[in-house]
């Protein structure tokens, strides 16, 4: 088949990392792949090492922009004239609807969209989320098949009308990656990956972490870039823990280190089924996460992990005095979330469902 992906940002979040795992997968197995990426960067350049074809639309921006999307759409809509996909599949909300659009007149015969998130989760006016819900909508009635990475994703949307034969869960999937060995240290290691982002809930570890170190020897390492970086940085010099808090940034491949952790944290607001939490079951790493959207569907609390209520300091706060104190535990829950994300979240299963999708 020839496929068309297409997403709006060309960083490597979750959501990029899901286009570049299908589009390197679907090449090995003798598809003809094109990535449609809206503003090039690090995407770009793991596709292209791969040698992926990759086309870059510098008008498309995650951004509202009347003339710019306008513009978008077009360039779009010629693309698909010219490139005759037999499978677009798009990628973010904005990508979603033009590109979904921009498809259907253009006559592509399977139009696939894949939901990383609902937008209307965050923190909005309840107009601003009724409006989105409502755009939502008129995506997935653009799309052939809308793909929900959890049941959760499924859940929150399925009952709005002519859409529910549209939808299908397929979780994200990961193989196994080399780790670096552990660095030897002296005290216990926490960490944390992610875009720094209010939705993420880092000021809600802090927070934590700021109760925490009254009682332990620790360290916090915090992994990501993003527009939060700043106030992160106040709120930690304002609770005093800066010398216990790292902010180390962008890390090319930082699931590789996840070996100098003892635990992991996800204090998120919201999420779909995100790949970090993943990652760190493969690491064999015990986990605190948000009991929020599909990270349910990986930890069962006190199996094979911990989950807490979101922005509930007091709770992450016992967690991480539970496990800071426990190795024996620690090792428990670790082993189990590994087994579970390699038994159940595999990378083939997720490219042969989706791959099946196209048909």
């Amino acid at each position: 088949m020839k496929i068309l992906y297409g997403i709006t940002k060309g960083n490597f979040g979750g959501a990029q990392r899901y286009v570049f795992d299908l589009a390197t997968e679907a090449t090995k197995l003798g598809n003809k792949v094109s990535v449609l990426v809206g503003q090039g960067g690090l995407l770009k350049e793991k596709l292209e090492k791969e040698k992926i074809e990759v086309i870059e639309l510098s008008t498309l921006a995650r951004d509202i922009s009347i003339l710019s999307d306008i513009k978008s759409f077009f360039e779009i809509y010629k693309i698909l004239r010219r490139a005759k996909p037999d499978v677009f599949h798009t990628n973010s909300s904005k990508m979603g609807g033009i590109g979904g659009l921009s498809a259907r007149l253009a006559g592509v015969k399977k139009i696939v969209f894949t939901s990383h998130g609902w937008a209307f989760n965050e923190k909005r006016p309840w107009y601003e989320r009724l409006a989105i819900r409502v755009l939502y909508w008129k995506i997935i009635l653009l799309s052939h098949t809308t793909i929900c990475v959890s049941e959760n994703t499924k859940n929150q949307i399925q009952l709005l009308p002519f859409i529910s034969n549209k939808l299908r869960v397929i979780r994200n999937g990961i193989k196994p990656f080399s780790l670096l060995p552990s660095a030897p240290r002296e005290m216990l290691i926490v960490g944390a990956l992610g875009e720094l982002h209010h939705i993420k809930g880092f000021d809600i570890l802090l927070h934590a972490w700021a109760k925490f170190i009254k009682h332990h020897g620790a360290k916090l390492v915090i992994c990501g870039t993003g527009e939060e970086r700043k106030h992160l940085k106040d709120l930690v010099e304002e609770l005093g823990v800066s010398a216990l808090v790292e902010f180390r940034g962008y890390v090319d491949d930082a699931r590789r280190e996840l070996l100098n952790f003892d635990i992991f944290v996800m204090p998120s607001r919201s999420e779909n089924l995100p790949y970090a939490l993943l990652e760190a079951g493969v690491a064999g790493l015990p986990v605190i996460a948000s009991r929020v959207g599909g990270i349910p569907e990986i930890i069962e609390s006190g199996i094979n992990g911990i989950l807490v209520e979101k922005e509930n300091v007091e709770a992450l706060f016992s967690s991480l005095m539970l496990l800071a104190g426990d190795k024996e535990l620690r090792e428990r829950l670790g082993e189990r979330l590994h087994e579970r994300v390699l038994e159940e979240f595999s990378l083939d299963k997720m490219v042969s469902d989706t791959i099946d999708t196209y048909e």
